[in-house]
């Protein structure tokens, strides 16, 4: 019988292997079938041949048994007899030989089919065998759903599937294969193994900032792109004050991993930009004189950014910074201008700078080329000295009727000294009349040596009432001053002087007391430098003036006769008698005269 197409198992090995099997058997099979076709063609030819011989056989006996009757009969029958034994003896062993065949073919068919058993056999055990554990097919990845995984090797018909077949998050499970029926494993085992199974973590960017932060002086946190609390752990510095780079740290959650298959924490760098510095100053414009040669300018900025400054003109004015304050400080006469700066704070970047102009209107060194109201403001602020010096002479139109004269010339008035006696007297610049313009010293004179006019103390000849009460303090005085320009006049200011304001005679000290005035005269003591003839105690409240000190001349000459010196009234008494005020002599020695005559009017004044 035939064995026909030997159908391979479905699953428990590799295909290649099952289709290996499958070619060897059919083979197997079909050589047992040809062989078996093989035995059946030489079976029956040998049944054919047996039965011919057994027939020849027949023939062959019954002819011997004719020929041994026909032996009797004839004897040449027996030869015939003899050779168609022969015959038939040959067609016994040509029979014998097809049987031989025969059974030759029918043990070349029970071989094959044995071979074809033994093949089917093989079938059988290869189809029931597992050669592989199955395995994973494929990747899952996390998606926050239950999944299960699909199995390489795996037939349900030859193996059981248990132990944990699906999960939700990421990590390693662990399955179970058990063989079915007569299904085993390659080893011939049927225990039940263990397989490992995964879901893998779902792939995350490291976040970025979004969008941008500037300072406002509270803490700020940043957003961020590609950030969920849910797949991501964040830490580090998470907000902020100050403008800056700071770190935030962002960790994979259990289910989460970063694209190069890591999941541990890594650093993500926000900021806050720094806000638009801002500058202001107050003033943007300032004027600087005599009178205020430093003034300060208030900066205000938003943040901590250094200040500076600059000046594009250091001789016309300088500037100086302390914290945000800027003091500017005057010269020259000119214009600057005070540039001010702030650089980048901690927050705030660099504003634009500002600028402030300062004008600057300082005294000319040449005290000539001055205004009066230079002059004071020069006096007033106490710094004459910075400008000019002792003996400086400026000219100034004097034009009026005083000691019973009338003038309209200019006359030099020349400094005395700079803040003169200032404890008593305050700052100014003192000055004195008079000096020709090539620098002759003058008094004016009326009358010289006349008595009751002219320029005298008193229209008659005493000293009682002492400077204040005298006709030269009450009136010529206040004459010169209204025969000057209405500026000089506004530029000179009350002066405190003291005088024996009694006289009568007596060098008694509560004699001495203060008088304010704009127009004086100089005293003993303030032209010379020691006390002669005065009061005792006025050297107590003056001071001797710098010019006179420094050793110039103390004569002076008539001024409508220059060639002439003359006497010049100071305002002093003579202590010691009762008609006389102090005087300074022709040599410029200290003397006294009678008070009704006519001499010098040298008269002083304090610009401040």
């Amino acid at each position: 019988m035939g064995y026909g197409p030997v159908n391979a198992p479905s699953s428990g090995g590799s295909s290649e292997e099952l289709e290996a099997v499958r070619k060897l058997a059919q083979g197997a099979a079909d050589t047992a079938d040809a062989a078996k076709n093989t035995a059946d063609t030489a079976k029956a030819t040998a049944d054919a041949a047996l039965e011919a011989a057994n027939a020849a056989r027949g023939v062959a006996n019954t002819a011997k048994s004719t020929a041994d009757q026909a032996l009797a009969l004839a004897g040449t029958a027996k030869d015939t007899a003899d050779t168609a034994k022969a015959t038939a003896d040959q067609a016994l062993e040509t029979a014998n030989t097809a049987k031989a065949t025969a059974d030759a073919a029918a043990s070349a068919a029970a071989k094959a089919q044995q071979t074809a058993d033994e093949a089917a056999q093989s079938i059988k055990d290869i189809t029931n065998t597992i050669s592989s554990t199955p395995t994973q097919n494929g990747s899952l990845v996390y998606n926050a759903s239950v999944q299960s995984p699909t199995w390489n090797s795996y037939n349900p018909e030859q193996l059981t599937l248990g132990g944990v077949t699906e999960g939700t998050n990421a990590g390693e499970y662990e399955a179970t294969f058990t063989p079915k029926g007569d299904y085993v494993w390659s080893d011939g085992t049927q225990d039940a193994r263990t397989v490992t199974w995964t879901i893998k973590r779902k792939t995350v960017q490291l976040p970025a900032q979004s969008g941008s932060l500037t300072y406002t002086g509270s803490a700020q946190s940043p957003t961020w792109d590609n950030y969920s609390a849910v797949e991501l752990d964040m830490g580090g510095t998470t907000s902020g004050t100050n403008a800056g780079s700071y770190q935030a740290t962002f960790t994979p959650t259990s289910n989460f991993q970063w694209s190069d298959g890591t999941y541990g924490a890594k650093n993500a760098t926000w900021s806050i930009a720094k806000a638009a510095g801002s500058l202001s100053i107050n003033p943007t414009t300032m004027t600087l004189d005599v009178s205020t040669l430093q003034k300060t300018i208030a900066v205000t900025r938003a943040g901590n950014g250094v200040i500076s400054v600059s000046v594009d003109n250091t001789a016309i004015a300088e500037a100086s910074l302390s914290g945000t304050t800027i003091t500017v400080t005057g010269k020259a006469k000119g214009t600057a201008k005070i540039t001010v700066s702030v650089a980048a704070g901690t927050n705030h970047t660099a504003p634009a700078s500002a600028v402030c102009t300062a004008t600057v209107s300082l005294p000319s060194k040449t005290l000539a080329d001055n205004d009066p109201a230079t002059i004071q403001a020069v006096g007033a602020a106490g710094t004459g000295a910075s400008y000019w010096a002792v003996g400086d002479k400026i000219g100034i139109a004097v034009n009026g009727t005083f000691g019973d004269i009338t003038l309209n010339q200019t006359v030099y008035a020349f400094i005395l000294g700079f803040n003169h006696n200032q404890s008593v007297e305050g700052n100014g610049i003192d000055f004195q009349f008079g000096k020709t313009a090539d620098g002759r010293d003058i008094a004016f004179v009326q009358s010289y040596g006349s008595t009751g006019s002219g320029f005298c103390m008193n229209t008659s000849n005493t000293n009682s009432g002492g400077w204040k009460n005298s006709y030269m303090m009450k009136t010529i005085c206040p004459a010169f001053l209204n025969a000057l320009p209405a500026a000089w006049r506004n530029a000179i200011k009350n002066c405190t002087k003291y005088s024996d304001n009694t006289g009568g005679g007596n060098d008694t000290a509560s004699y001495v007391t203060a008088t304010t005035q704009k127009i004086f005269l100089l005293a003993e003591f303030e032209v010379h430098g020691t006390r002669y003839y005065a009061n005792s105690a006025e050297k107590n409240y003056q001071k001797q003036y710098d010019y006179y000190k420094n050793g110039n001349s103390k004569v002076k000459y008539q001024h409508s006769s220059t060639g002439s010196a003359c006497y010049w009234w100071l305002r002093s008494v003579n202590a010691s008698g009762t008609t006389n005020f102090c005087i300074v002599y022709t040599d410029g020695s200290a003397n006294i005269h009678h008070a009704y005559l006519s001499i010098g009017f040298a008269p002083g004044f304090k610009a401040a």
